[in-house]
């Protein structure tokens, strides 16, 4: 991080939600390197806190400014206690990393943490902090117009969307986080709160480590390889799944929190470079030291087969998934333009999917 350029953060303090997720703790780190005061929300205060503070110091990362707040983003005024709402009133950053991923979730599930729980974050800590900056990050599905519009979101009137029909369409985790992004805006702007979006693209591994987390897409992906269950490429040769690495985004989010060119504006974050999902499969094959599947199967008969819930569950795979493939370019001329000045370095990303399955195969057994 030498290379980039120096920020004065005297006086900034972030509270970070979703702080022990795979996003948040990265995104911690990175906050406490650049001199912030953090807070970061736990729900099980009795066990999250040592193990993100046991992976901190692991990093060589000085906690001396960080401090754990209990707290859930679906219960009343967030679950926090008076006492530590005024421990927070300096608080001028907030950063909500938080979702509820899983496939297969009903509507009601997802939306209570990827909806209404946005709407909670954003009451609560506009009425006890005074906030510079709200960042929020959704995903790179609620950049694509043409995917939104055929799910049915009206875009000029997103208040006359049928969300119901969006849920049986997308599935309810798509659907929660493109509903969660049009409702983070309106909220913000309802309170009068300077806001930035932040669209990723599939987060892959730190680049230098290959470090990933169980519950994400890559991980999955990399796991029905090893264990030999994906015999074709769910896609064509055009298909590609969108990449950004966990150093890419992290650093994207924190200059971005503190850039005025960033306040009410929405970037997708992705690596300029991307690789086709046939190379990226035959990348991880490689490294995994497996053979790499060579046929391919069309994403609609693919659908059609997840249906049957038997073959679902002995394929591990959701048909929602598979919305997440996609042949169109990602836009990101807006992230590129920031970074002009950011100069956040790009990523080798060949190498970044070999060591994220070489991190995989060693860490992670299921």
């Amino acid at each position: 991080m030498q290379d980039h350029q120096t920020i004065d953060n005297v006086t900034n303090v972030a509270l970070v939600i979703g702080a022990t997720g795979f996003v948040g703790r990265f995104l911690i780190a990175r906050l406490l390197q650049e001199k912030f005061q953090v807070f970061a929300i736990c729900r099980d205060i009795k066990h999250q806190p040592t193990a993100l503070q046991d992976w901190l110091q692991r990093k060589d990362v000085n906690t001396e400014k960080l401090k754990y707040i209990q707290g859930d983003i679906t219960l009343p005024n967030l679950g926090i206690s008076d006492e530590n709402w005024l421990k927070l009133k300096n608080v001028n950053y907030l950063f909500n990393t938080s979702a509820l991923f899983a496939w297969n979730l009903s509507k009601r599930q997802a939306r209570a943490v990827n909806v209404e729980g946005l709407i909670n974050v954003l009451n609560c800590v506009t009425q006890h902090c005074q906030l510079k900056r709200a960042v929020h990050l959704s995903g790179y599905m609620s950049t694509l117009t043409q995917h939104l519009q055929k799910a049915g979101i009206n875009l000029e009137q997103i208040e006359q969307t049928n969300w119901d029909k969006v849920y049986e369409r997308l599935g309810a985790y798509e659907a929660s986080k493109v509903e969660g992004h049009f409702t983070w805006i309106k909220s913000t702007e309802r309170l009068n709160i300077d806001w930035t979006v932040i669209h990723p693209a599939t987060v892959i591994g730190e680049e230098s480590s290959g470090e990933i987390t169980e519950n994400q897409p890559i991980t999955d992906i990399i796991l029905q390889l090893k264990q030999g269950k994906m015999t074709a490429i769910p896609a064509t040769p055009q298909h590609y799944l969108p990449l950004v690495s966990i150093n890419l985004l992290v650093d994207s989010i924190v200059y971005a929190a503190q850039d005025q060119r960033t306040i009410n504006q929405d970037i997708l974050i992705a690596n300029p470079e991307q690789i086709s999902l046939q190379q990226m499969i035959v990348t991880m094959a490689q490294a995994l030291s497996v053979k790499a599947p060579t046929q391919f199967i069309s994403l609609s008969i693919l659908k059609i087969i997840l249906k049957c819930k038997w073959l679902a569950t002995k394929l591990d795979l959701s048909s929602e998934s598979l919305n997440f493939i996609r042949t169109e370019k990602l836009n990101i001329d807006h992230f590129l333009t920031l970074n002009q000045k950011w100069k956040i370095p790009e990523t080798d990303l060949k190498k970044t999917i070999e060591n994220t399955t070489i991190w995989v195969d060693k860490n992670i057994h299921l």
